[in-house]
């Protein structure tokens, strides 16, 4: 069986490359820099890399700039450009094929459905208000997978908070839980819409060996208030009550070049229904387990 990883690089296309690869895949990775399993490609243009995607059984597509950047006018322009022109390019490329593969999952982000406040949200959910920064680049990230390649099987996985020790929010959260700052954000009332690593790998191969098509949400099944995850997080280390970081001085921090808080002041309520009406079965669906088993893995 044979995979293409496009934005393979970073912390969730690792974890995807060593678990399809450990069940027997072999993973072709696209990239900008060239090595071994190693297909060059510039993100933007077809070029020789489409011959990776002849006969493939499937393409995962994770291409994109970190969304912490500043959002000014540069920043959003790279954030946006990165995941419009690299999945414009994947489509691209799938429509160029003689034998196209059998399914596209592509990236996408609960971002899309807006700072919503208490509402419970699911795939069925309108999408939020574009005066919404990330409202608008999910809505155009998702425009290129649906722009073409309609032979082809395709699912919009739709990522909330990850958990796992070597990327995502868990580092930067222990951290400062442990240093004794680990109090809620802003209002702590916005919702985060998290997930363990090891379930999203598995959704990810869920998505591939199933019949899912269209829209899916990449989220445990248990969203909680930012001041309830902290709190458990808290009591996951052993630490007490902190502080909470109020939203001017995070603005603040942003305005001396640290990193962008909007996404950490707003949130979703995202439940998966999809994959639980199918069946998906989670290996850490409440908060407190997925963060005991980091805890206890490190």
């Amino acid at each position: 069986m044979n995979l293409v990883l496009a934005g393979g690089s970073g912390f969730l296309g690792q974890a995807l490359k060593h678990h399809f690869e450990s069940i027997g895949w072999t993973v072709v990775t696209l990239s900008r820099r060239p090595g071994p399993g190693i297909v060059e490609w510039d993100g933007q243009n077809v070029g020789a890399w489409k011959e990776s995607l002849e006969g493939a059984d499937a393409l995962i597509n994770l291409s994109g700039v970190p969304v912490t950047r500043k959002w000014d006018e540069s920043g959003m322009r790279e954030i946006v450009n990165s995941r419009v022109e690299s999945t414009r390019a994947i489509r691209k490329g799938i429509e160029a094929c003689q034998s196209p593969p059998r399914v596209w999952i592509n990236a996408s982000a609960v971002g899309i459905y807006g700072d919503r406040g208490d509402e419970i949200l699911d795939e069925s959910s309108p999408l939020g208000n574009e005066d919404e920064f990330m409202v608008r680049c999910c809505k155009a990230w998702e425009a290129e997978v649906d722009a073409g390649a309609h032979s082809v099987r395709k699912v919009k996985l739709r990522i909330g908070v990850v958990l796992g020790h070597e990327g995502g929010a868990y580092p930067i959260l222990s951290k400062l839980t442990k240093a004794f700052i680990g109090g809620h954000v802003g209002s702590g009332t916005q919702y985060m819409s998290w997930i363990h690593l090891t379930d999203l790998v598995r959704m990810f191969e869920w998505s591939v060996n199933s019949t899912v098509n269209g829209v899916v949400n990449g989220t445990a099944p248990e969203p909680v208030k930012n001041a309830d995850f902290m709190a458990t997080l808290r009591r996951s280390l052993g630490r007490p009550w902190s502080p909470p970081a109020p939203r001017f001085a995070l603005r603040l921090m942003t305005a001396l070049g640290g990193p962008e808080s909007q996404p950490v002041l707003q949130g979703q309520r995202v439940l998966p229904r999809v994959a639980l009406d199918a069946g998906f079965e989670f290996s850490h669906a409440s908060l407190e387990a997925a963060l005991n088993a980091l805890r206890e893995s490190k």
